[in-house]
């Protein structure tokens, strides 16, 4: 499935044929993906789900968002599976992303909030 790749460290942004979930972990160099709550023109970002939890990390900023470690952006099926990137060109993309290098990850400064399941 044509999808981008985001790679903070090297600062690049490609076009990847990803093939299935484990390549998706695969590219993003990491043992556990998460679905960035943020969609990109509609299509889902795939990133490290511990990516906050090292001493430091590479980041890249979105639009007004700041991700770090390696993303993956593809699109999703009628039956939520992944797909091909849609309305979304690697010109635009590039655009769009500012690379940061590394950065220390402060982790007292990070939010996490627990609340009661209502």
């Amino acid at each position: 499935m044509k999808a981008y790749f985001i790679n903070a460290k090297d600062e690049l942004i490609v076009e990847v044929d990803c093939k299935d979930y484990y390549h998706k972990k695969e590219l993003i160099n990491c043992s556990y993906i998460e679905l960035y709550p943020y969609p990109v023109n509609g299509n889902d970002m795939w990133t490290d789900e511990e990516a906050n939890l090292r001493e430091s990390n590479y980041l890249f900023q979105l639009d007004d968002i700041i991700v770090s470690g390696n993303a993956i952006i593809m699109s999703y099926d009628d039956e939520g599976d992944s797909a091909d990137v849609k309305d979304l060109t690697i010109e635009d993309l590039k655009s769009r992303v500012k690379f940061k290098g590394k950065r220390a990850i402060d982790h007292s400064k990070l939010k996490f909030e627990v609340f009661a399941w209502e």
